[in-house]
């Protein structure tokens, strides 16, 4: 599963992510809600702006490369967020917000 924040989870997004599950309910110690996923396990994350079930198709790169290939099965997003500034992790506690729109001419409807 992926999460996809609103920048306004940008705190939480750090502590979640400097923690183990393995020893501590994060939805219970962040305050964040688990929705029940329609094809895998893991909840989603109803705070969350998207959250995509996945699962993995390919792991043939993993030892090389740290690179799982994965399906998305269902995707999700909250009706209630309007046009959000997702957050976006590039690694060691750096994050991308969502920045300006840009409209190109398309012949796609």
């Amino acid at each position: 599963m992926i999460a996809i924040p609103a920048r306004g989870l940008a705190d939480k997004v750090v502590k979640v992510g400097n923690c183990s599950g393995s020893e501590i309910d994060k939805f219970k110690r962040f305050g964040l809600s688990p929705l029940a996923a329609r094809h895998i396990s893991p909840p989603l994350i109803a705070e969350c702006f998207c959250n995509l079930e996945c699962r993995v198709t390919d792991t043939s790169l993993v030892r090389r490369y740290n690179l799982f290939i994965l399906q998305i099965v269902k995707a999700w997003i909250d009706p209630a967020q309007k046009n959000p500034k997702t957050l976006h992790h590039r690694g060691y506690g750096a994050f991308v917000v969502d920045g300006a729109m840009i409209k190109l001419k398309s012949k796609m409807r």
